[in-house]
């Protein structure tokens, strides 16, 4: 098993497609952190000019600690998209994260203790109102600053009542979940509704030994649960890393629409006894082999041989 990232460079890749104003209250949650050692990678999935023009305007201040990867717009390809993220990444811990999702301060400060060998990491998150989304998108307002104490005095019209994951915002303070990787003996974590793809930490070498993400989920989720799986095949368990890591998710309209679920893909590979995604990571580096990372992963690889 790989080590954590310590005080190594922690690449964090977020997904996004056709929300620039999320993205950048993103940006602003993310680079408020404490900790100076990581990098942003906006994995762009067929947006248009208007989000490349938010990754400018946050590159002019923060350089190269955050880049931007983009791929055409052919359908739901979160699995192909996250891939091409990890592909950008230089760090050897990946933190994947969903566009709509802010982090809280002191989020990357867990995730270093969590990421211990032997783990990956999942975490929890709380539902902001329509109107609270739309008063941190509009004015600004940090919600990701905000203390334990001010999420317990959250009122109704600040949350979404039917997704609390614990009834109250009291998940950011779960006195009795103490399912930390490092304490000795704890259960397992299993997100609430399977739902893993908010937030998913693993190492390098882990990732890279499972493939990635399965290039075949082309429709509406499960590719985070489907490497779930597989990692977990390979000896991992899931860790949650504390409250610090509750990620605060905006508001939206429903996007599934009419997409045919991906769950036959997640049960297929349930039944299955593989570990490596049969068409992930080391598939579309091959296809992508301009990047250097790409060039690396193939080379890494002793259990095929991409054409």
């Amino acid at each position: 098993m790989s080590s954590g990232p310590g005080t190594g460079l922690v690449s964090v890749v977020v997904v996004t497609y056709e929300w620039p104003e999320a993205l950048d209250v993103v940006l602003r949650a993310l680079f408020e952190q404490d900790d100076p050692s990581f990098e942003v990678v906006v994995a762009d999935d067929g947006s248009g000019p208007a989000t490349a023009d938010v990754v400018s305007r946050w590159q002019e201040s923060v350089g190269e600690r955050l880049r931007h990867v983009w791929q055409p717009d052919q359908g739901w390809r979160q699995g192909r998209n996250r891939n091409l993220g990890a592909l950008e990444a230089r760090g050897d811990y990946l933190v994947f994260l969903d566009g709509d999702c802010l982090v809280r301060r002191g989020f990357l400060r867990s995730v270093r203790r969590g990421a211990l060998p032997g783990w990956f990491l999942a975490g929890k998150r709380l539902h902001l109102s329509e109107r609270l989304s739309r008063r941190v998108i509009d004015e600004g307002v940090p919600v990701w600053r905000w203390s334990t104490a001010r999420w317990l005095l959250a009122t109704p019209r600040e949350l979404v009542g039917s997704h609390r994951e614990a009834g109250r915002p009291g998940v950011l303070i779960p006195i009795r979940d103490r399912r930390r990787p490092w304490r000795e003996g704890q259960p397992e974590f299993f997100p609430p509704f399977a739902a893993y793809g908010y937030f998913f930490g693993v190492s390098r070498p882990d990732f890279e030994r499972a493939n990635g993400f399965d290039l075949r989920f082309e429709s509406w989720g499960g590719e985070d649960e489907d490497l779930a799986v597989r990692l977990r095949r390979l000896g991992l368990r899931c860790g949650w890393p504390g409250p610090s890591a509750t990620l605060l998710h905006l508001w939206h309209p429903p996007r599934k629409g009419e997409m045919p679920s991906n769950r036959p893909l997640v049960e297929q590979t349930e039944r299955a006894d593989h570990v490596e995604a049969p068409e992930g990571l080391r598939e579309l580096a091959a296809a992508l082999g301009g990047y250097e990372s790409a060039n690396r992963v193939v080379s890494s690889s002793s259990s095929s041989d991409p054409a």
